[in-house]
């Protein structure tokens, strides 16, 4: 008995001519979902010659789709980029939770785009820089990363940018490491040596990881 209930717990899908294998339990565990309403309602559905549902849709971006439904949370790999097409899957298999978790990492992509103002220099002389929070956070347990997790208090000006009392005729080769991943020096060499001798931009114990790639 206990094997024709794990048989009848057993599911095949025939996704785009590739096959999944799952459980029912699975397969319900979103109540209103396509495949909730599939498997609880006597309308006939396809099936091919193994008796697997057959499913006309993208069998690739699918396994996003069951793993979500397996685990309740979305996990996607490095460099994914098929947002788009994941929350149109979403929308043919009735999944909200899944649109809700697409949603969410949209709006997480647009925030990480957007400008981040930096106010770097002392007294009345300052620089103003324009970055993204992708780019600032490039360390992540750097200066930057701290401030816009709000584990640092910085300071901001009218204009809303953040207030950095730090030396500005070198910032811009902060700005370089972070937005490139690499220094550009230019033909008036810093002297890192000269710089780190005293509280600098260079200053490891204030600029954290971000200060350390700009070591010579």
């Amino acid at each position: 008995m206990d094997s024709a209930r794990q048989s009848d717990n057993q599911i095949g899908l025939n996704v785009g001519g590739k096959i999944y294998l799952t459980t029912r339990d699975t397969l319900t565990r979103y109540p209103n979902s396509f495949f909730a309403i599939m498997l609880d309602s006597d309308i006939p559905s396809d099936r091919d010659a193994q008796g697997n549902y057959l499913i006309d849709r993208d069998s690739e971006i699918f396994r996003h789709v069951l793993n979500f439904m397996r685990c309740g949370e979305l996990v996607l790999p490095r460099g994914f980029n098929e947002f788009d097409l994941l929350e149109r899957e979403a929308d043919f298999f009735s999944l909200e939770a899944l649109k809700v978790v697409l949603r969410r990492e949209a709006a997480g992509m647009s925030v990480a785009g957007m400008s981040v103002g930096i106010a770097v220099g002392t007294g009345g002389t300052r620089s103003t820089y324009m970055m993204t929070r992708e780019a600032l956070m490039r360390e992540k347990e750097s200066f930057f990363t701290d401030m816009l997790d709000g584990g640092k208090s910085v300071p901001r000006d009218t204009q809303g940018n953040y207030v950095i009392c730090r030396n500005n005729s070198l910032f811009h080769h902060i700005a370089d490491y972070l937005v490139r991943g690499g220094i550009l020096m230019t033909s008036h060499r810093v002297s890192f040596s000269s710089c780190e001798k005293k509280p600098s931009i260079l200053d490891c114990k204030y600029w954290n990881n971000t200060s350390k790639a700009l070591s010579p």
